[in-house]
């Protein structure tokens, strides 16, 4: 590793020294949903940055399981837009106005091996996901210094690595 890296990583699988933190959140737009995903690499001071950002694509081709009816929809799909009413000209109603919301709660983060992708345990520097990310397979993770991510909860309290209020600031 570099000399500016206070801690290393030494991945069990390929060996690389590099990892990757993802971001993935839905963003909700009245009946409809998108969801996208960021990602970059995680720096020496246990910060990330994303370098990257796109929207995930729903896949299609469920229950296509014949290509047979593929050229009747896309007849359905062009004599439909004979009955779509043309508002180009005016302003949206009320109703087809909406907010984008998100909701940080169900946000997925995820810390992977740069080379390999395999996935790495982690945890945060401060509760509720805040401050820096802590991958478990770190030379300087101290279990019960760090918040477990949500998902690694169970895993965490197995290993006796959760924090309790005598060891709170």
């Amino acid at each position: 590793m570099n000399d500016h890296q206070p801690w290393e990583f030494t991945c069990k699988t390929c060996g690389d020294h590099r990892l990757t933190v993802t971001h993935i959140w839905t963003i909700l737009a009245g009946p409809d949903s998108e969801t996208w995903q960021e990602w970059g690499p995680l720096e020496a001071n246990h910060h990330w940055r994303f370098d990257y950002k796109e929207k995930i694509e729903k896949e299609e081709d469920e229950g296509d399981e014949d290509d047979e009816g593929d050229e009747g929809d896309e007849v359905e799909r062009g004599d439909f837009g004979e009955f779509a009413e043309d508002d180009s000209d005016s302003e949206p109603e009320e109703y087809e106005n909406f907010e984008q919301v998100s909701d940080p709660e169900s946000d997925k983060f995820y810390v992977n091996c740069a080379n390999c992708d395999r996935e790495i345990e982690f945890g945060w520097s401060q509760p509720n996901r805040g401050g820096r990310i802590f991958p478990v397979e770190c030379s300087d993770f101290i279990p019960g210094e760090i918040w477990p991510e949500p998902r690694y909860l169970d895993s965490w309290q197995q290993k006796h690595w959760l924090r309790t209020e005598d060891d709170r600031p």
